[in-house]
């Protein structure tokens, strides 16, 4: 995990704050804007909820996934020692990701406390089994990615392309209720939009009964998982060659 870290981020302590920096800078940009687009949210309310619970929601969906395809090619020179395996340097880059999702969680919530910002839900289980939730899939899509990442020298570029395109069919910006019938049975099968439902859920009363399923959301992350670790077994040798 040490070394993990120190190659991408420097031996110096201070750096890692960068991992935990961009996303909240990313959400800080994307609420400024819907401020001034819209001062009331789609459904009501405060925009800053509405934009921070979806925005959230894609960066623990993602930035994870994202950041583990990469593990195997960014620690080459660990497998010079005989002692570590592929599985080790997969684990510790989950375990690095999913304590750096909760610290973000951590200082979004604190700062908008000290910024006068409500994010208090009104059902706290319902946000924190959705955070849990949205982790446990972006890990399994995680191990998916690192396989495909091996096997297909482009295949980080063509994830950041289907990260754009659910990003931009998952309802952030607007409730999926506001779409033609036709779109919102097409992009039902976008999972970050029910990772978006499921914490939004959590804000507004009554909201996701028409579109979330977190019965689709864990099972489609199991199956990655299942794959994920499945490919690593199966292709052991050509993740290290590839």
């Amino acid at each position: 995990m040490l070394r993990d870290m120190r190659t991408r981020f420097g031996r110096s302590h201070a750096s890692y704050l960068i991992a935990i920096a961009w996303p909240i800078v990313h959400l800080l940009v994307l609420v400024v804007i819907m401020a001034f687009v819209n001062r009331i949210a789609p459904i009501g309310g405060d925009p800053v909820v509405f934009v921070t619970s979806g925005v959230l929601a894609y960066i623990l969906c993602f930035y994870p996934a994202r950041a583990m395809g990469m593990a195997l090619e960014m620690n080459r020179a660990l497998f010079l020692f005989p002692v570590v395996k592929v599985f080790d340097v997969i684990v510790a880059r989950a375990v690095v990701e999913f304590v750096t999702s909760f610290i973000v969680v951590t200082v979004v919530f604190v700062s908008a406390g000290l910024s006068g910002i409500d994010l208090l839900p009104l059902d706290k289980f319902t946000l924190a089994s959705g955070i849990v939730a949205i982790i446990y899939f972006s890990i399994s899509l995680g191990f998916v990615n690192v396989v495909l990442s091996s096997i297909f020298r482009m295949w980080n570029i063509v994830f950041i392309f289907m990260m754009l395109g659910m990003y931009m069919t998952s309802g952030l910006f607007a409730v999926p209720s506001s779409m033609p019938t036709a779109m919102r049975e097409l992009v039902w099968y976008n999972p970050l939009l029910h990772a978006i439902e499921w914490i939004r859920s959590a804000y507004y009363e009554g909201y996701g009964d028409e579109m979330l399923s977190k019965a689709y959301f864990l099972s489609l992350g199991t199956i990655f998982l299942f794959l994920g670790l499945l490919g690593e077994r199966f292709m052991r040798g050509k993740l290290l060659t590839g």
